[in-house]
């Protein structure tokens, strides 16, 4: 089964993103890694809270990781800092040293 990442349910498929089971650990692990690097408001923290929730999830009951990004928990007083955090989360996955951290914690 895959994890399907997209916008909203109204998401043409085109736009989805899938991975699988083992590409949903990969994509949550970075994603986590490289968010603790960095200090975080409390809506930030949820959000990185919220990817740790469905990382625990695909542990479980693999393909069931997937989710829309609107269900994400947004703070609407932060929306445009919380996005910019997430960005800055996003380029620094692409970092060795956020690569070599998280490949360690999927090997857990």
């Amino acid at each position: 089964m895959s994890n399907i990442i997209r916008l909203n349910k109204e998401a043409p498929n085109e736009e989805w993103i899938v991975m699988s089971n083992q590409g949903a650990d990969c994509f949550f692990d970075l994603l986590i890694t490289a968010a603790d690097t960095f200090e975080k408001t409390d809506s930030q923290e949820k959000l990185i809270s919220f990817l740790k929730d469905l990382k625990g999830i695909n542990e479980i009951c693999p393909g069931s990781a997937g989710f829309d990004l609107d269900e994400m928990t947004w703070h609407t007083g932060s929306l445009e800092e919380d996005i910019e955090f997430l960005c800055s989360v996003i380029a620094a996955t692409q970092t060795e040293g956020t690569l070599t951290t998280a490949d360690r914690a999927s090997a857990q």
